[in-house]
């Protein structure tokens, strides 16, 4: 009896979570769950995917969550403004329950600031009301093979050594040089990385996946990414130099994961020793990324990433446009976000904050015309958001 009371709630919860139908579920289809308060979009995007998919309605948050933690979800679209658990509250504690869930937020309302959020929390895109249904169709789709790519690539790190990366905060120590080497040693040719569209969507999961077990950097590198992209477009460059420079932000940090927190997240003065240690994680980096034979342009912009305009930085102290482009710009993306976010040994400074230290440092850490044209974009971004009522900030790239 007890047995078949608790088979028949977990036939009974979906059901009654997702407006009172019975659905009969589709063989290999994928699950999609719609979270929207409003019955008009709920309603609209259902009959658009059903045909297609396994999707389930909810009106709110807290049964987003009482879903999720009954049913396996493959997609999840989600308002931002809903009474009660807002939609970046439930966006938070749905990604502690599942983290390979892809999340696409859909919305009539967002600013900058909630744009940024939900990047922060692995969202696969932002799109807005009303949608344009070729439109989520693609993106719904989209999402699906990326899942597929994400649960591949942590299926062969994990083989890599024994989940270790997995089941740790990422660089919560460093690892062990056989550890190291087994990352490297990865059978990365399960993966097809054949064109540059493949290659970025992998650097995307696996900088998510290094990623997302650490409060301190997650979405670090997206965030890098989504702002680089912008200063590329404005230099109008070519689609492969963006493509280049979207991977490089992707895999700008994968060096760390050889280097201990004890020093990446020292609070207080760091000693000549722990800089030397941080030092080399753009070297660490370049050993991990041999095997997948990314291009030189990638390399560089990894390599020299922490370079200064004044020709302090390293690894090899190159000056001013000695540097290569696209380290330039991801040294004032990564140095942005990093400052505008939470860290261990202190708190995030605000947007004004930090334009300040962009200028301040323009001519000395970052290159003076990268800086201009980057504090241009902020203002462009800010101003786009103002708009409401037709919203759009697509991903950086499928």
């Amino acid at each position: 009896m007890a047995n078949f009371l608790l088979s028949y709630t977990s036939y009974l919860i979906p059901i009654l979570l997702s407006g009172g139908e019975a659905m009969e579920a589709k063989t290999n289809a994928s699950n999609i769950l719609i979270v929207d308060d409003e019955i008009g979009p709920r309603e609209s995007l259902r009959m658009v995917l059903k045909p297609n998919y396994n999707v389930y309605t909810v009106e709110n948050g807290y049964a987003a969550i009482q879903m999720i933690q009954q049913v396996e979800m493959d997609v999840l679209t989600l308002d931002l403004k809903m009474p009660g658990m807002n939609g970046i509250e439930t966006l938070k504690e749905i990604r502690m329950i599942s983290p390979d869930v892809m999340v696409i937020i859909i919305t009539g309302y967002g600013t900058l600031k909630t744009a940024i959020e939900a990047i922060r929390y692995g969202v696969f895109d932002y799109i807005p009301k009303p949608f344009n249904v070729p439109e989520i169709l693609s993106i719904i789709d989209k999402s699906i093979q990326r899942r597929k790519l994400n649960l591949k690539v942590k299926e062969v790190l994990g083989n890599c050594f024994n989940q270790q990366l997995l089941k740790e905060p990422v660089a919560n120590d460093s690892l062990l040089p056989e550890e190291r080497k087994a990352v490297s040693d990865c059978k990365w040719d399960e993966i097809n990385l054949s064109d540059t569209q493949s290659c970025l969507e992998f650097a995307k999961v696996l900088a998510y996946t290094l990623e997302e077990k650490d409060p301190y950097t997650s979405g670090h590198s997206e965030r890098v990414c989504y702002y680089s992209d912008f200063i590329s477009k404005r230099l109008s460059l070519s689609p492969k130099e963006r493509s280049e420079l979207q991977i490089a932000s992707y895999l700008h940090d994968i060096g760390k994961i050889g280097i201990s927190n004890r020093f990446i997240n020292k609070k207080g003065t760091l000693t000549s020793t722990d800089w030397a240690v941080i030092k080399q994680h753009t070297k660490k980096s370049i050993e991990l990324l041999v095997p997948l034979n990314l291009s030189s342009s990638i390399i560089s912009y990894i390599q020299h990433h922490h370079e200064r305009y004044d020709g302090t930085g390293y690894p090899d102290g190159l000056a001013g446009e000695k540097i290569p482009l696209g380290a330039r710009i991801i040294a004032i993306s990564d140095s942005y976000d990093s400052m505008t976010s939470d860290r261990p040994y202190r708190k995030p400074l605000t947007n004004g904050d930090a334009k300040s230290e962009l200028l301040k440092n323009a001519g000395k850490q970052f290159d003076p015309k990268l800086v201009a044209l980057f504090l241009d974009v902020l203002k462009e971004m800010e101003e786009v958001f103002l708009v409401k009522d037709h919203l759009r900030v697509p991903a950086v790239a499928h």
